[in-house]
C-alpha cells in the first residue's frame, strides 16, 4: 500500500521524519519545525508554519512515491533490494563522497563568517563550535565505516554488534548536533545584513540535514538490520 500524506497526518512530525527521512527536504523547504516541535501531529504542523498547505501536500506525495529508489540496469529498484556490496558501494560513493566534499567547504565558510559577522551575529560563535565537533565525528565515523565495519560485514564475519552500536550511537549524537544547529539559526534564515557566503554556507547546511537523515536511514534501517 502507497503511504500518502493522509497516512501520516495524525502522527508526530517527529515520528514522521524519523521513518520517512525522504520528507526531511520538503519540510526545509516550506520551513516546517520538525525539530523543536517535532510532537505536534504533521497536520498541526503544517497548518501552522505554512500556508503553501497543498502544495506541500503535492510534494509530500511525490517524494513518497519515490522514496529509496534507486536507478540501476535501466529500471528503479527499492534501496532494500540492493545487495550488502551494492549498498555499501552506495553509502560509501554517495554519502561519504558528498560529506568528504561539504564538510571542508562548510567549514571554510563558517570560518569566513565568524570573522566578519561574529560580531554582529554571536551565535555564529556556537554554530561554528558546534559544527567543528560534528565535521571531526564524521571524518573519523567514515573512517570506522569504510576500513572496520564495511569489510567485516562483506566477509560475512560475526560479532559485529558491539561496533554497530557504537555507530548508532555516533549517528544519534550527529542528529543532535545537526538539531542545536537547526535551532540556532532559525532553521538556517539568513539575516537582513547576510551576505552571499552567509546564504551559501546556510543552504549547505540545510543539505546536509537532509543528505544525513537519509544517510542514516540506509544503515540504521537497512544495512545494520542485515547483522
Amino acid at each position: 500500500m502507497q503511504v500518502t500524506y493522509q497516512h501520516l497526518s495524525q502522527k508526530s512530525i517527529g515520528q514522521v521524519v524519523t521513518e520517512h527521512p525522504e520528507l526531511v527536504k520538503v519540510f526545509m523547504e516550506y520551513e516546517i519545525d520538525f525539530c523543536c516541535g517535532g510532537d505536534r501531529s504533521l497536520e498541526e504542523a503544517v497548518r501552522r508554519d505554512t500556508d503553501e498547505i497543498e502544495a506541500l501536500k503535492e510534494a509530500v506525495t511525490v517524494a513518497l512515491a519515490h522514496a529509496f529508489q534507486v536507478p540501476m540496469n535501466g529500471r528503479n529498484i527499492k534501496l532494500s533490494s540492493l545487495s550488502d556490496a551494492e549498498l555499501i558501494d552506495k553509502i560509501i560513493n554517495t554519502h561519504h563522497a558528498y560529506l568528504r566534499g561539504v564538510l571542508p567547504e562548510v567549514s571554510t565558510l563558517l570560518f569566513k563568517l565568524l570573522n566578519v559577522h561574529g560580531t554582529a551575529h554571536p551565535e555564529l560563535f556556537e554554530v561554528h563550535h558546534i559544527f567543528g565537533g560534528l565535521k571531526t565525528e564524521l571524518e573519523s565515523h567514515m573512517i570506522k565505516e569504510e576500513k572496520q565495519l564495511f569489510p567485516a560485514l562483506l566477509n560475512k564475519q560475526d560479532g559485529l554488534a558491539d561496533l554497530i552500536g557504537v555507530l548508532e550511537a555516533e549517528h544519534d549524537g550527529a542528529g543532535d548536533a545537526l538539531h542545536k544547529l537547526t535551532e540556532i539559526t532559525d532553521h538556517f534564515k539568513v539575516p537582513k545584513d547576510g551576505c552571499k557566503t552567509y546564504e551559501l554556507a546556510y543552504a549547505k547546511l540545510k543539505e546536509l540535514v537532509a543528505d544525513m537523515y537519509m544517510h542514516v536511514h540506509t544503515e540504521n534501517n537497512i544495512l545494520f538490520k542485515r547483522v
